[in-house]
């Protein structure tokens, strides 16, 4: 009767390691998903910010970057012609067309700061 007692012990002890290991394998699967979940949702809400820093001027399209507006601010002449994103020379008055993309550079910035934001609670809870 004593030997059998051990052997219930004995089996329920592995029951129990089992089930902890399933339990830690689940978590870290899980953990592996949000990680997984947060660079994908991340690498889309990068490529679709990517495309909302385009602004349509003067029948051309620009994609605003801090190079863009590093340009326009130190460019010198009022009136040039500027290769828009089709490649096509688009005529452009620079204070306008940089006072349009300081505005726009900022919305969509912020706008991908908010949805980073809330992809990153979503990862944490």
């Amino acid at each position: 009767m004593e030997k059998k007692h051990h052997w219930c012990f004995f089996f329920g002890l592995i029951l129990t390691m089992i089930n902890s290991c399933m339990s830690d394998l689940e978590q870290i699967t899980s953990q592996i998903r949000l990680a997984t979940d947060y660079q994908i949702n991340k690498r889309i809400l990068c490529e679709k910010i990517h495309t909302d820093l385009h602004v349509p001027y003067n029948g051309g399209l620009f994609k605003v970057t801090p190079e863009l507006i590093g340009f326009l601010n130190a460019w010198d002449i009022d009136e040039l012609f500027l290769e828009d994103t089709y490649q096509n020379p688009i005529k452009i008055d620079r204070q306008e067309l940089l006072n349009k993309c300081r505005e726009h550079y900022q919305m969509v910035m912020n706008e991908w700061h908010c949805q980073h934001e809330e992809i990153r609670r979503a990862r944490k809870i």
